[in-house]
């Protein structure tokens, strides 16, 4: 029997995808702060323009430098944990709510291999400026971050996680949201709106982070700094609810509003998964349903903003 001799086609090799990941080094949830992709886009990028000059010549002959721009998202399913550690959704959400005094958010670092070790980089200085949370019926709990950086230095495959231990995906039957419906109108709809009626949910929290740059000598920012905050999202319920359209209908009538939503997501046996995770979303304001004649299935779309700012309960959106 000959032996086996590894890449007998030569080089270059092929190289495959499947041996790269994405982790956060300095979090401690999951194995290591490894997120199980299903995409990453960050990447390091800058544009090159040619602008219009007059120099008798037919072709162009200058080019301009753009400013060197880290940038992408990342998604996965959301999944449990073996011994009710915090989950990697719930870490990345505190990123993308927390700020200190100053309305700044903490930085970490990302380590990202592609494939092989000529393409593994360590994105620096990033922010969570955008988390996604979307789940529909008989479909996954998905989690999606949009991340801004700083730059990149190469990285050693020395640090690629070890130990990645098999869990289940988060699927709809685990998933929690809850409508809690509240005004001081008499005749406004008020009460609970539970999972039951829900066909669908998202929410987006977007920290509408921009670069800054000075007269530093680099093409890199100087500071990457959030501005205000916006969270909006989506709730598709089966049929209609009258509740929720006399809600959304009377908004004239009120000068603030105290409803709520809880979302996120728990094992719903005791079957030994861990790392649960649920939020609230203060003063939600409801838009009046949309409505569409069909064939199928009827139901009804509500879109919502929350302004957590000065919750009259003193709820804390960054808290659990």
């Amino acid at each position: 029997m000959p032996s086996f001799v590894a890449n007998t086609f030569g080089q270059p090799a092929a190289s495959l995808g499947f041996v790269g990941f994405v982790k956060f080094p300095t979090l401690n949830s999951g194995n290591g702060g490894t997120v199980r992709a299903t995409s990453c886009d960050i990447r390091l990028s800058q544009d090159i323009s040619k602008p219009d000059v007059v120099d008798s010549r037919y072709d162009k002959t200058v080019w301009q430098l753009g400013p060197k721009i880290v940038e992408g998202s990342i998604s996965f399913p959301a999944i449990f944990d073996r011994g009710g550690a915090n989950t990697i959704a719930e870490d990345l959400f505190d990123k993308a709510c927390n700020r200190d005094g100053v309305g700044k958010l903490a930085e970490l670092p990302i380590d990202v291999k592609y494939t092989s070790s000529n393409a593994a980089f360590q994105y620096q200085k990033n922010i969570v400026d955008t988390f996604s949370f979307s789940v529909a019926q008989s479909d996954v709990v998905t989690i999606s971050i949009g991340v801004i950086g700083a730059g990149r230095i190469t990285m050693s495959d020395s640090t690629e996680p070890l130990g990645i231990d098999n869990v289940r995906i988060v699927t709809w039957n685990d998933a929690i949201v809850e409508i809690d419906l509240k005004s001081n109108v008499e005749g406004q709809g008020n009460g609970i709106i539970g999972g039951e009626s829900i066909r669908s949910f998202d929410m987006t929290l977007a920290n509408n982070a921009q670069r800054f740059y000075t007269l530093n000598g680099s093409l890199t920012p100087q500071d990457i700094a959030p501005t205000i905050r916006e969270i909006t999202g989506t709730v598709v319920v089966m049929g209609r609810i009258p509740m929720l359209a006399e809600h959304a209908e009377e908004n004239e009538k009120t000068c603030f509003d105290e409803s709520k939503i809880k979302f996120g997501y728990a094992v719903q046996s005791s079957s030994g998964c861990g790392a649960s995770f649920d939020r609230t979303l203060p003063n939600c304001v409801f838009e009046i349903e949309e409505l569409e004649l069909t064939n199928e299935l009827f139901e009804t779309t509500v879109n919502y903003h929350s302004l957590p700012a000065a919750s009259v309960e003193n709820d804390d959106l960054c808290l659990s």
